[in-house]
């Protein structure tokens, strides 16, 4: 305490004798008048004196002192004042103690005193101040301290933060109050229903303002452009709702909460509309068109004798060296062994088999930074240690006129047994040799049935150095004690026996194989002819490792494009995911299976057919009896479009649609179409 310096030592204490401060800066001289009576310090020091004693005029009150003849109380200022003469002042701290009882005469009539002695005053006040106990912090346990603070938090109807507020503060409390409004009514109806069934979903209040926060700020989460019509809508819909549907809501939600959600149902088969023949009359339709795609891995025809030639050189000139698909080491290749017997330099290959995944940009990316590409396969950045490890190096030729090198290109052959009833759906699995990549496993189905045509193993023109399992599904055991194909036994697969034959379940087929990738396309062409649909997802891959030129395809790659275009394109699980709503190739590290894909990928082609159907019947197309029917022009009467027409139907003025079809379209006409581009 800093020192007064006697600024003060003139003004009286405003608190007067009933100061307890040690050393006070004001003065303590007071009068008669103005000295507070003895009564008047015990009612501040709480003790009881007997209404005779007072003290004499002019005495310092502050100063007093007990001695043997004064049986009055001393002062607490004056016990202070006493302790600091004798030792060093430390503080004062109140205490708490009762008071013990003095026995008096009114003891025995059953009162009691609660006047201290002097030494149980003189004892408390003079102790040194000991500092406060420690209290021990009690540990919550996690889970239980957060259900606290759930406890404790009581929401109300404000809305909660958003990243982007879509329409103010105002606005967004208006629509909750209006859609709790609607909940709460309903609420209601649910609480006098005497179907028990019903009566169990009445919420309480807190829940009803917990749900109504939940769902405005999922919408306020969503596009904030349509935030308005949303919740305009959802608001109309709970002022509107009837008891049924506000009950099959919550046992939804509930369900949902508990975990108790039934496991999704397989959805339903595709239906497009049509028959299957009217669907393969508006497959033409769909067929890709191949020029430029030369740039992007497409073969449109097959390369001439001097660029195989000129390959075949490059090829000797390389004595063989290559760069590893997988982990880009250089190394080189022995297609006849090595005098050690290896069939490759460079040792183990050690690789991310997972593709590169880029994760998407957020805003908070300008504080922490872009992330940084990871792989698929194990979640590490680029840069770091395989996480996979190859017996041997491997690599993978692009070039046609290298492909062709290997095994030539041929267009596919005219088949006059070739059925026109149906198109192909095909796959095809490769496996690493010393050649590259190489086919061992073709698949072909009919479509639109499904119904499977051919399912072999293919033994590749080089010694193979990985199957590729990973992808190919093709397991070394099947592959090495495959049966041979007979032709006479057909393409497919025997089957093994049933559960109920054997007692075990039922094992994948066995798969026959054929000796070479070539008469593995002489079984492909058996079947189709160059007017037949080759359907299948990135064909470019399969349409090369089996060296076939085909000029009608329809690659699913080109029927979804990437909004980036190509090279880079969706995956077939992905479309096969967001269009068809199944899982396929969920088999892990033990591959894809060629014939689920070749299914999948004709069922995406139905699902564009279904989709150009619906466009064409917007334009006044109809279809009966399997014709289809082109709009109807004034004049012009009914008829049943032809395969050229409804192939090559463009979105035409009918009036010009009705002129060629008459035939009443000039050269001139042409001439100037054709310069107008139109």
């Amino acid at each position: 305490m800093f020192s007064a310096a006697g600024l003060f030592k003139n003004i009286r204490c405003p608190e007067g004798a009933l100061c307890r401060v040690p050393n006070c800066i004001f003065s303590h001289q007071f009068s008669g008048n103005d000295g507070p009576t003895q009564q008047a310090l015990s009612v501040r020091s709480g003790a009881a004196v007997s209404s005779s004693s007072s003290t004499p005029a002019g005495h310092d009150a502050k100063r007093r002192k007990l001695d043997g003849t004064d049986q009055q109380i001393p002062t607490a200022n004056s016990r202070l004042k006493d302790d600091v003469s004798k030792k060093p002042f430390v503080g004062i701290i109140a205490t708490k103690e009762p008071t013990r009882p003095l026995a008096t005469a009114d003891t025995a009539k059953g009162a009691t005193s609660t006047v201290k002695t002097p030494s149980q005053i003189l004892k408390t006040a003079t102790r040194t101040v000991s500092p406060p106990p420690r209290s021990e912090k009690v540990k919550v346990a996690p889970a239980t301290q957060k259900q606290a603070v759930q406890n404790n938090h009581v929401e109300t109807l404000n809305p909660r933060l958003v990243k982007i507020d879509p329409a103010g503060h105002g606005l967004r409390r208006l629509y909750l109050s209006k859609m709790h409004e609607g909940m709460v009514r309903l609420n209601d109806v649910v609480s006098k229903s005497t179907d028990p069934d019903v009566k169990v979903l009445h919420l309480s209040s807190g829940e009803l303002i917990k749900l109504a926060l939940d769902e405005e700020e999922d919408i306020a989460n969503g596009k904030t452009s349509v935030y308005g019509n949303i919740i305009k809508l959802r608001v109309v819909a709970y002022k509107n709702m009837k008891l049924e549907e506000w009950v099959r809501l919550q046992r939804e939600d509930l369900a949902r909460k508990e975990g108790k959600a039934k496991e999704a149902e397989p959805p339903p088969p595709l239906d497009t509309g049509l028959l299957p023949t009217e669907e393969l009359l508006i497959l033409p339709r769909l067929v890709g068109n191949q020029e430029g795609l030369d740039k992007h891995g497409y073969v449109p025809s097959p390369p001439t004798q001097a660029d195989i030639a000129a390959a075949k050189e490059g090829v000797e000139a390389a004595h063989g060296y290559e760069t590893c698909d997988r982990c880009s080491t250089r190394f080189q290749v022995f297609p006849d062994r090595r005098e050690d017997g290896a069939l490759t330099s460079g040792g183990t290959c050690t690789y991310h088999w997972g593709r590169v995944y880029r994760p998407p940009r957020e805003k908070a990316d300008a504080i922490r930074g872009v992330r940084e590409p990871k792989y698929t396969c194990c979640q590490e950045q680029i840069g770091t240690p395989g996480c996979t490890v190859g017996e041997t190096h491997v690599f993978k030729i692009s070039e046609a006129k290298r492909l062709a090198a290997v095994l030539p290109f041929e267009w596919t052959p005219e088949n006059p047994r070739a059925r026109t009833d149906r198109a192909v759906a095909f796959d095809c699995e490769m496996g690493y040799t010393v050649y590259g990549l190489e086919l061992i496993r073709l698949t072909a189905t009919s479509w639109p049935d499904r119904a499977p045509l051919i399912d072999v193993l293919v033994r590749p023109l080089g010694a193979i150095l990985d199957l590729n399992t990973r992808f190919s599904g093709v397991q070394p055991e099947a592959f090495f004690n495959a049966p041979p194909f007979n032709p006479g036994a057909g393409a497919l697969p025997s089957r093994p026996p049933s559960t109920a034959e054997t007692g075990t379940a039922a094992s994948q087929p066995t798969l026959a194989i054929v000796a070479s990738p070539d008469v593995a396309r002489t079984l492909l062409c058996s079947y189709i002819s160059p007017s037949t649909p080759l359907l299948g997802h990135a064909l470019e891959n399969d349409l090369n490792v089996i060296r076939l030129c085909h000029p009608t395809i329809i690659d699913t790659v080109l029927l979804f494009p990437h909004p980036r275009g190509l090279p880079v394109r969706y995956g077939l699980r992905a479309l096969v995911k967001q269009h068809l709503n199944k899982d396929i190739q969920t088999a892990g590290a033990a591959g894809h299976d060629s014939l689920e894909d070749a299914r999948e990928a004709g069922e995406l082609v139905r699902w564009r057919v279904a989709r150009e159907w619906k466009r064409l019947k917007s334009e006044g197309w109809s279809v009966k009896g399997g014709q289809f029917f082109a709009p109807l022009v004034p004049g012009m009467g009914v008829k049943p479009a032809t395969l050229e027409e409804l192939r090559g139907y463009v979105f035409a003025p009918l009036e010009k649609r009705a002129k060629r079809r008459r035939g009443q379209v000039d050269g001139a006409d042409e001439e100037r179409e054709l310069s107008e581009g139109r």
